[in-house]
């Protein structure tokens, strides 16, 4: 019997909580394969209107799902950015270079019909994230 390399990551206490049976990313293979990430401000459950700061809090609670696993932005090798409309786009790539100012991970961007925005209502971007495990 082999052993599977894989383990659910733990829920941050300053991320957003998740629906029940959504877990924050699993751990497998070296890497950490992250649920989609929204802009949802952990303390109030609601999203920002204004898409810069929705984009500045989907990389923040970035940050916290990946600390609650012990690893850093800098462990962030792939984001891909689906955007409910491509207009939003230069304010997240403005947020984006705040949070990775040097060597920033591959990214790709891709318009979206919705970007997952239920529940809490008007996401602007989900990211789908994968990183090295610490």
């Amino acid at each position: 019997m082999t052993s599977l390399d894989r383990a659910t990551m733990p829920q941050s206490p300053h991320a957003p909580e998740r629906m029940a049976g959504m877990v924050p990313g699993v751990r497998a293979g070296g890497f950490l394969f992250l649920s989609a990430i929204r802009g949802r401000d952990p303390a109030t459950g609601r999203m920002p209107d204004d898409p810069y700061e929705q984009a500045c809090q989907a990389l923040r609670n970035l940050e916290a799902v990946l600390t609650g696993s012990g690893a850093t932005l800098r462990h962030v090798v792939k984001v891909t950015l689906y955007l409910h409309d491509l207009d939003t786009r230069q304010a997240f790539h403005r947020a984006w270079m705040e949070f990775f100012p040097i060597d920033p991970p591959a990214r790709l961007a891709v318009g979206v019909a919705d970007a997952n925005a239920a529940p809490g209502g008007n996401a602007h971007y989900a990211l789908d994230v994968i990183a090295l495990a610490p």
